[in-house]
Order: C-alpha cells, then structure tokens, then sequence
C-alpha cells in the first residue's frame, strides 16, 4: 500500500514524540531511582552514626563488648535506639507502634542489609555479615583509638516494605505521565500532520485542474510560511496561464480576422469579375496586387515574430556604431517624411559604440520610422534624439498628434494590438511591428516602453547597452 503525506508525516511525528517520550522517561525513572537510593543510603549513614554514639556509650559503660557477645537481645536495643534517635532528629518522634523487643522491622527477614559490629581487625563481634570492602563503616573511637567498627552494606534497591511502595508509585505517577504525554503527542502529531498535508494535496489537486485546462482556478491565501508562499506562486502560475490562454485565444481571432480581411476583399472582387458586375482592368488588377501585398507583409510579420519568439530569429553581434545606423536609417526616410508633410530634426551623440546587429537594428528603426510615416497628421514633425547616459544609449523618437491614450500604451507592443480611431487599419499596418521591435530591443539587452510625446503624438524610448 502506497502511503500518502499525511501518513508519512504522521508516522515520522509520532516516531519521534515516542522515541522522546519513552527515553525521557527511562532517564527520568533511572535517575529518580538512583536518588531515591542515595537518599535511602544517606539515612542508614545517619543510623549508623547514631549507632557508634551508643556503642560508644555502651563501652564506657562496661569497658568491652562481652554484652553484646552474649546478648543479642542489647544488640537489638541499640538498634532501635539508633533509629529513633536518627528519626527523630529529621522526622520528630518516632511511631507508638514499634515492637519493643527483636530488631527494628526494616531489619526483620533481611539479615544481608542490617548493622553489624566489627572489632579493630574486623571480626565479627555481633551481627549476621562478615566484613566486605563495600561497606560503610563508622569507627567507633575513644581518645584517639579505634575501639570497634559498626558497617552496613549499601543498598542496591529499597528494602523496606515502605521503600518499596513509594519507588513503585513514583514509577506509576513517571510512566503514567509518559503515557499521557504519549497521547498528547499522537493527537498533536495528527494535527499537525493534518495541517501541512492538507494544502499540499489541495496544491495537487490545482495541479490536476490547471493541467485539465481550468486555468481559472485558484487556492485560499495561507499564511506568510513556505507553503502559504507556495500557494501564492501557484496562484500567480495560475493567473499567468490564464492570461496567455486568453492571449492565445486573442491572438487566434486577431490573425483570422487580419487575413480574413484581404482575402475577403479578393474574394468580393473576383467573384465580380466572374459574374460580369467587373471588368478586367488595371484597378482591378491594382486592387488584387495590394491586398496580395498586404497579405504578404502579413504573413512575413508573423513568421518573424514566430521566430523571434522561440529565439530562431538569426543575429550576428559585431561592434558598430549606432550613431552611423541611425543617421543611415534617417537619411533613408528622409525623402518619404519629406512627401508625407513631416518635418524632421535629429540631435545624434556621435561616439555611441555598441555590440548589435546592424540589420536587425536597421529593421528596427525602419519599423518605427515608417509608424511615424503612417500614423502622424500632416503637416506634422518628427524628432529623433540619441544620448550617451551612465553606459547606455538613450533613443527616443517622438512624432506629433495624433496621441495615445494611457491605457493602450502597455498595450503598443501585443501583437495585432491596434490603437482605434486614430491609429487604424486603415493605414496599412499588420499590428506587429512594435511587437518585433521589441523582440529586437529584448535579443540586444535592451529595453523598449512607449510615453506620451512632447510633441502631442507618440515618443518611443529605447535604451541599448554601450561598450567602451
């Protein structure tokens, strides 16, 4: 079985919380062990200090231990002297219900952790363990002599029926905690899981859609993390496909009406000449030439821009001056400006050196000359000024009326994007010449934008980066 995000996450999560919960509380549960021991020990250091003040007691009194040889009964009263003596000096006084004869209970059935009396050469004098290099002893002196040894050996886990019950319960309450934390963990750990694959597979879902072709699909905003930051690029991938899917579905009625157009016009014309309404004459023949020619420029403007758009159009970078093209292309136009009623004026820095393609660049300027040709009332002007500024050339080329409108100046360089009314089809152009211009500009690192002229038309400003 295939196991999705939320399964993979949650696995991995609650991997984790168990592995940390459980080492937690082993460490917890030892080390809170190993405490309870030392504190355990510490008291029987306190018993056994109490104990060697009453041994010492007791051999003042009688001068040796032959008492304790032969009693075992004084023994056992030493003893419990020695734990009230301990317990009341850290707890108060001791319970009412302590036997009065025999060893004290914690004692009783466990010969191997009670006191034992040992002399200087440790023999055993009275109790049930022989010396052992473990043991805690407590000497038992008088002026300076070591009369006696009284030892314990340490304990390794509780003895006292008590003990016992106070380690078990703090073991429930420790691994109680462990486990509720354990289930807090897994409902945490589903949460969580829940909440980071939710929108990865809302995501995948919008993936699915965009790829069915329902690009007006969009997800809900979450959050400023890396998966909000994702939703939001897929949102801006979405909007970016749905636009070009509507620039496609433009372009494709753009192009249909723009060849629809001449061939409807040859069409009407020749079905007039079949059916003898008109006659085979020059206008006949003059007409069908244009719209064949119309139709051509047409067609070649969009193979170039095809080309220019996946990169196939051919470039040959040589170091040139863009000053000496410039005044090529102008000197060219010169005469037509001349015919359309346009008056012209150039201001040209002379040392613009640049690594272009010279025919690419001349096919630029001719577009954007012969714009100002076509769609400038005569009598009308153009200005044309080339600038050397911070290592780029700055290229304006301004006309006079009539202008355009703010929002269609974006909008200049589309293909087949036409500026109604005063800038028609009626002119002649195909609607693609700003947009190869373009591809031009972008291919030589530049930069192309369309403004308001200050002449009352058009200005169309170009800039190209420099060389030394």
């Amino acid at each position: 079985m295939r196991l999705k995000l939320f399964h993979k996450l949650f696995l991995v999560l609650v991997g984790t919380s168990l592995c940390s919960v459980l080492l937690f509380a082993g460490f917890a549960h030892w080390y809170s062990s190993r405490s309870f021991l030392r504190y355990l020990n510490d008291e029987r250091e306190a018993r056994l200090t109490a104990l060697s003040e009453q041994l010492l007691v007791l051999h003042e009194r009688d001068g040796d231990w032959h008492v304790l040889r032969n009693d075992e009964h004084e023994w056992h009263r030493l003893l419990r002297e020695a734990m009230r003596s301990s317990m009341s000096g850290e707890d108060g006084p001791p319970p009412m219900d302590r036997p009065a004869h025999g060893p004290p209970p914690m004692f009783r059935g466990m010969p191997h952790i009670a006191p034992t009396l040992y002399d200087p050469e440790y023999h055993v004098i009275v109790g049930p363990l022989p010396y052992r290099a473990d043991m805690s002893l407590r000497a038992v002196t008088q002026d300076g002599h070591v009369l006696a040894y009284v030892g314990m050996p340490p304990l390794r886990q509780p003895a006292d029926a008590r003990d016992v019950r106070f380690a078990r319960r703090q073991a429930r309450i420790l691994f109680g905690g462990a486990a509720f934390a354990l289930v807090l963990s897994l409902l945490a750990a589903a949460w969580v899981a829940r909440r980071l694959s939710r929108p990865i597979m809302e995501i995948g879902a919008g993936a699915r859609a965009l790829a069915s072709g329902q690009f007006e699909t969009r997800l809900p905003p979450l959050g400023r993390d890396e998966i909000g930051e994702l939703v939001g690029d897929f949102n801006v991938l979405a909007r970016t496909l749905e636009d070009n899917e509507s620039a496609r579905r433009r372009w494709f009625a753009d192009v249909s009406h723009e060849l629809r157009t001449p061939l409807a016009i040859m069409r009407g014309e020749l079905e007039a000449t079949v059916d003898g309404i008109r006659r085979i004459d020059n206008a006949l023949v003059e007409s069908l030439s244009q719209e064949t020619a119309r139709l051509t420029h047409l067609v070649d403007d969009l193979y170039q821009l095809a080309r220019a758009d996946i990169g196939a159009l051919d470039y040959e970078f040589t170091r040139a001056s863009l000053g000496a093209l410039l005044a090529e292309s102008i000197s060219h136009f010169a005469h037509r400006w001349q015919q359309a009623g346009l008056e012209y004026d150039y201001d040209i820095d002379a040392d613009l050196c640049a690594q272009l393609d010279a025919r690419r660049i001349l096919q630029l300027l001719e577009n954007l000359f012969e714009n100002c040709c076509r769609y400038t009332d005569r009598p009308g002007r153009v200005a044309i000024t080339a600038r050397h500024q911070d290592g780029q050339a700055l290229l304006t080329i301004a006309d006079s009326g009539p202008g355009v409108a703010a929002e269609d100046l974006s909008l200049l360089f589309e293909p087949l994007h036409r500026v109604e009314r005063s800038r028609s089809r009626a002119h002649g152009g195909s609607g693609l010449g700003l947009a190869i211009c373009k591809r031009i500009v972008l291919a030589h690192g530049g930069r192309i934008e369309a403004k308001p002229s200050p002449l009352g038309g058009l200005a169309i400003h170009i800039q190209l980066p420099l060389v030394q």
